[in-house]
């Protein structure tokens, strides 16, 4: 698989720059999240405030959807440059997936709640799905977003089956993380985070709302990918004017769906010890993340096509091309500034201060990625993703 001369890189007028600056926008709202969560010790010892209420309402749920989506739709754009050039290139994007996921549990080791590794193992679907015709995606993508799981699990539960009733186990996994990630040294957080750790998450996928949507999120991606909705996005207009209509009233629905299910008289209808009131809870805010999410990038799309926007906004492309090195170095910044090994920061800020942190850590990293790209073509991991794929060095890095 080795070549000797320099694999092609992607000029900028390859670059699919909206991709790009949506991918950007979406990194930013994971890592407030991350941020304001205190990458997840937050819920250690959880208070609520203004803060957490409006980040979450903001990203929470959606800006991992928008990464996730985004994942299905750069799929479809690296397998479509490749058949063009008449290469199948599946075989070489299942490897790709292989060393995506080594990475993510490089990263893992580091914040167990990453999700490179999920991608990465869910991404198998992705060459799966990738001849299966449009109208067919489009209906399992409806089908894993209505998550059948939840209902299902909702149904047990309210009728008292065996086992229905039981604590999850990813809650149970989560139950040992508190004294390891805040007493805990370097070596045995890297130890718990890569299997534990590790493990909570994917059992948190399994057992939420988060597991089957992330098929839905792919299938949708590699049907928006097919369409080219974000590389010609004025030739759908009226489908975007459409789909966020749609899009708020969905929102509106759920959100007092979600209200009215949280009021006291409500909650006390629910039999003592009974989950089937969670499985709810937690189907409607999938729901609602969906319908959000869909507002948010549609209106991304919408102020992207004008002037004004697409300079404001066009400062996060670059964020997007360098996705994999900014959101791990997200990681590597934020668990030693939080975590008891480190500079034990989880109980000395306030969520609000934390959210500046972040904020002003996000704006260094922009600033990076600018100066970074005018110097070479690819960020660091992405560098080293790329010549591993290919198995070669000679890949172009600095720019000449």
């Amino acid at each position: 698989m080795t070549t000797h001369s320099l694999l092609q890189h992607p000029d900028t007028p390859q670059r699919v720059l909206l991709v790009d600056a949506l991918r950007g926008f979406a990194l930013m709202g994971l890592f407030l999240v991350h941020s304001i969560e205190l990458f997840e010790l937050y819920w250690q010892n959880p208070v609520d405030s203004k803060v957490h209420d409006v980040i979450f309402f903001l990203f929470a749920g959606k800006a991992y959807a928008i990464f996730a989506m985004l994942f299905g739709i750069s799929f479809f754009i690296i397998m479509d440059k490749q058949a063009q050039k008449g290469v199948d290139f599946r075989l070489r994007f299942a490897w790709r997936l292989v060393i995506l996921f080594a990475l993510g549990t490089l990263n893992s080791m580091v914040y167990s709640g990453e999700v490179l590794q999920v991608l990465a193992g869910y991404g198998f679907f992705l060459l799966l799905a990738y001849r299966v015709p449009t109208k067919w995606l489009i209906l399992m993508a409806i089908l894993f977003l209505l998550t059948p799981n939840l209902m299902y699990h909702y149904w047990t539960a309210i009728h008292n089956l065996p086992g229905a009733n039981d604590r999850l186990y990813s809650a149970i996994l989560y139950d040992q993380t508190g004294p390891v990630w805040t007493k805990g040294t370097l070596p045995e957080v890297l130890a718990f985070n890569v299997t534990t750790g590790s493990l909570a998450k994917w059992f948190w996928f399994f057992d939420g709302n988060r597991g089957l949507q992330l098929f839905g999120l792919f299938f949708i991606g590699l049907v928006f990918g097919r369409i080219g909705f974000l590389v010609h996005p004025l030739s759908f207009t009226r489908l975007r004017k459409t789909m966020l209509v749609f899009a708020i009233l969905g929102a509106i629905v759920f959100f007092a769906l979600q209200k009215y299910l949280a009021s006291p008289a409500i909650n006390a209808l629910w039999p003592q010890g009974n989950m089937a009131k969670g499985f709810l809870d937690e189907m409607i805010s999938g729901y609602f993340s969906m319908a959000f999410m869909a507002i948010l990038v549609l209106s991304f799309i919408a102020l992207y096509l004008k002037p004004l926007g697409q300079k404001i906004l066009g400062l996060l492309a670059p964020v997007g091309r360098m996705s994999l090195t900014i959101y791990v170095s997200q990681s590597l910044f934020g668990v030693p500034f939080f975590y008891g090994y480190g500079l034990h920061m989880y109980d000395k800020l306030s969520q609000a201060q934390a959210l500046m942190i972040g904020i002003v850590f996000f704006t260094l990293q922009v600033l990076f990625a600018h100066w970074w790209l005018k110097r070479f073509h690819y960020g660091p991991l992405e560098w080293i993703w790329r010549a591993a794929t290919y198995l070669t060095t000679n890949v172009p890095f600095v720019k000449k």
